[in-house]
């Protein structure tokens, strides 16, 4: 009698397990979650037109998408394919491929991040995606740098990913000035003049594609872009009310000098309207915003450099405050830690086709990710210190996908650190790319555990 044996690699099954992974995240949430921000940008994208300051160029990603199948399917579909597609790459980045592996894909896998997240059309998402694919993309192009062809298509191919999730997300240049520190090194070669020359020429692509992402998809007569300024200026006036707020000695003369009256509602309503959390309570009081509007630009942000420079501990007592709340959230659920369904006003979803949805299976999905919510598993702050523990063992080890994926965690890091500085609100989709950078980076370290391994002993 004959038998069949069936040998399957720890390769193979770590590409198995999160094909299936990928499979059973689009059965759960297709075609997509949308909460309005997301809708707003299809319709832009869709209609190609420009109402809100969100990225030109996801509007356009969104609306391309669409333009072959209608809704937010496709795009869902291909952003999750890189992704994953960008996991299972990894198994390549090193010689061997541990039995570990497909065990912590499959706990990847099952994490909100990657089994509810993956399905929520935001551009943090997108932004997290083409940083993942881009930064595994560098580790190949490393591997593989005696082969001109191929070394420069994955660095193409790199190269357009991060410009475009730089593009997508305000601080995503941190990701994209990693990457360029990590190319430099692989470069190198044991030359650091050229490691250099490699390093500031893929900064310098990084922002040149990036910058003509934008303007190609931009829409006709579409007004000039302000989102940096009126995100300063939110920042800016955020600050300044909550530094009213925590210590109402605080003068604001130069605010006061400009508008008087407009200065007195501030300082008014400043400390009911003050949270760590979200600058929405400002947002809200119709009576602080008519006195913030009627505050000139120039005097607000004069007044935030005398914050800044004249009383530099109660601006880190301000920004600390708002830091934790996005970083470390005492309450998790008060910061929108997970969203299905779709929802957005009547107008701008049924010219679109769309529907409200909130069924059952976005009950479920919802119900599922809870169970996780005061674990590590949902915790920015955790996968931080993975980040830091997983560069130091990589930078170690140095191997070429090693430096690339080292590269990804401090850009992790990096990317939640420069929320001290801008944080607005708590969403927990604002430090996405941290989460997910450390969850590849332990699935890489799975691959191939970098930790020093007991020597053969001599024969004979």
């Amino acid at each position: 009698m004959l038998g069949l044996e069936t040998k399957i690699s720890a390769r193979a099954a770590l590409r198995a397990v999160l094909a299936v992974g990928l499979v059973g995240m689009l059965g759960a949430n297709l075609p997509g979650h949308l909460s309005y921000d997301s809708v707003a940008q299809l319709y832009e994208g869709h209609f190609h037109i420009r109402e809100t300051w969100g990225p030109a160029l996801y509007a356009w990603v969104l609306g391309f998408f669409d333009g072959f199948i209608p809704g937010t399917s496709l795009y869902v579909m291909v952003s999750a394919a890189l992704l994953f597609g960008s996991l299972a790459a990894m198994a390549d980045l090193r010689p061997r491929v541990s039995w570990l592996a497909p065990f912590a894909a499959a706990a990847a896998v099952l994490t909100p991040q990657l089994a509810v997240y993956q399905g929520i059309v935001w551009k943090d998402v997108m932004f997290a995606n083409c940083a993942v694919a881009g930064f595994v993309m560098i580790g190949h192009a490393g591997r593989l740098w005696d082969d001109r062809a191929r070394r420069w298509a994955l660095l193409t191919a790199a190269l357009v990913l991060m410009a475009a999730g730089d593009q997508v997300r305000q601080n995503g240049l941190i990701a994209g000035a990693f990457a360029a520190l990590a190319l430099g090194a692989i470069a190198a070669r044991g030359r650091w003049r050229r490691g250099i020359v490699w390093g500031l020429g893929a900064l310098v692509a990084l922002v040149v594609v990036g910058q003509a992402e934008t303007l190609l998809s931009e829409p006709p007569k579409a007004p000039n872009d302000n989102a940096i300024g009126t995100g300063v200026r939110i920042v800016q006036s955020y600050d300044l009310v909550g530094a009213v707020a925590l210590d109402p000695t605080y003068r604001t003369d130069i605010l006061a000098a400009a508008n008087p009256a407009a200065t007195a509602i501030v300082r008014k309503r400043a400390k009911p309207d003050y949270s760590g959390r979200r600058v929405d309570f400002m947002d809200r009081d119709t009576v602080m915003q008519d006195g913030l509007d009627k505050l000139s630009d120039a005097a607000f942000s004069k007044q935030w450099f005398d914050l800044i420079l004249k009383h530099p501990a109660l601006y880190l007592r301000i920004r600390w405050e708002d830091f934790r709340w996005v970083f470390a959230p005492p309450v998790v659920d008060w910061c929108l830690p997970i969203y299905v369904g779709v929802d957005a006003p009547a107008e701008k979803m049924a010219p679109l086709g769309l529907q409200h949805r909130y069924v059952q299976s976005d009950v479920m999905l919802a119900n599922y990710a809870s169970w996780f919510l005061d674990t590590p598993v949902m915790s920015h702050a955790f996968y931080a210190a993975v980040s830091l523990v997983l560069a130091g063992l990589l930078l170690w080890r140095r191997g070429m996908g090693d430096i690339a994926m080292a590269a990804l965690q401090l850009a992790g890091a990096a990317f939640a650190s420069s929320f001290f500085i801008i944080s607005i609100a708590c969403d927990y989709r604002y430090l996405y790319f941290t989460d997910l950078a450390a969850i590849a980076g332990l699935v890489y370290a799975a691959v191939d555990p970098p930790w020093p391994r007991r020597k053969a002993p001599a024969a004979g």
